[in-house]
């Protein structure tokens, strides 16, 4: 019962930590203090998501299974991309290297940066789906979910600083949400509270 309240207000803390990003990013990159901010949400995150893929896993075990997979790639994705960031701004290198110069280095980059980085909003907007088929939660919820997945691109790929609020808004409400039923679910002694 302690993981499962831990978990609960992991789901909480991920969003929050990873949304106050946008507000230390510098001539639009993320610089050391919102890359550091994007790197470290993504383990309250995950762990929290943890929780949620245990409830899956009992009724839809493969495509659980698939999902945390592509969750794992899309967390080590956003740690590069938040340690690329941290890095540039530590050692003042945004304004000379940026993101184009991995390409000089096209196998390591597919492999680090361009493969997993989009992995995450997918993680997202598969969760999403997942929620709403097994009817887990809400369907506003779930929709929420995969609304701000679609258009997390929009604010942290092209840097549009208030689409970036705006999503982060969405994933807020939709994961506080979330954590208050699993924290609830904690409490009940007949187990998992699904409806809708």
């Amino acid at each position: 019962m302690v993981v499962q309240r831990l978990q609960a207000v992991a789901m909480v803390v991920g969003p929050v930590v990873f949304a106050a990003s946008p507000f230390f990013w510098v001539d639009g990159h993320y610089g050391v203090n919102g890359g550091m901010l994007i790197a470290l949400s993504t383990v309250p995150w995950v762990f929290g998501l943890i929780g949620e893929y245990e409830r899956l896993r009992e009724r839809v075990p493969v495509a659980a299974g698939l999902w945390l997979l592509l969750l794992l790639v899309g967390m080590f994705g956003t740690i590069a991309f938040g340690l690329q960031g941290f890095f540039e701004g530590a050692f003042g290198l945004h304004d000379r290297i940026g993101l184009e110069r991995f390409a000089d280095y096209p196998p390591q980059s597919l492999l680090v940066l361009w493969l997993p980085g989009p992995s995450f909003p997918a993680a997202m907007f598969a969760f999403g789906a997942l929620l709403l088929w097994t009817r887990m939660a809400p369907w506003w919820d779930a929709s929420l979910i995969c609304l701000a997945a679609i258009a997390f691109p929009l604010g942290r790929v092209l840097r549009l600083e208030w689409v970036a609020y705006v999503v982060d808004v969405l994933v807020i409400i939709a994961f506080a949400h979330l954590a208050w039923r699993a924290w609830l679910r904690t409490t009940e002694p007949t187990g998992d509270r699904d409806d809708t």
